[in-house]
């Protein structure tokens, strides 16, 4: 009995959405933003996209193995799209939806 209980816990926890990087949710988006803001070929966009990844402390190679990392796991990609999500939504001032109660079976 005890190690079913331990084994469901376990289990439980594995299958929870991974800890989302914020520091790279942040430097995605303020790159994403540059780039949209500056095109992606210019001088300009290569010198405040520098500029960011030293603001959040990447190199450029490490920004790029940080972002792989998120897209080699579907529960980290789903996690880091939604804080993505919700750090654009903050932005632009948009609040976050709250939960709707769900009601119970009878």
């Amino acid at each position: 009995m005890f190690f079913g209980v331990v084994a469901m816990a376990i289990c439980s926890c594995s299958d929870s959405a991974p800890k989302t990087d914020e520091r790279l949710v942040a430097a995605y988006v303020e790159m994403r933003v540059a780039e949209q803001a500056y095109g992606g070929e210019s001088s300009e966009s290569r010198t405040v996209r520098r500029d960011i990844l030293q603001k959040y402390g990447y190199t450029r190679e490490d920004f790029i193995k940080a972002c792989d990392k998120v897209l080699d796991d579907e529960k980290r990609w789903i996690s880091f799209q939604t804080a993505v999500a919700e750090r654009i939504d903050s932005l632009l001032g948009i609040e976050k939806p709250k939960p709707v109660a769900k009601k119970d079976k009878k």
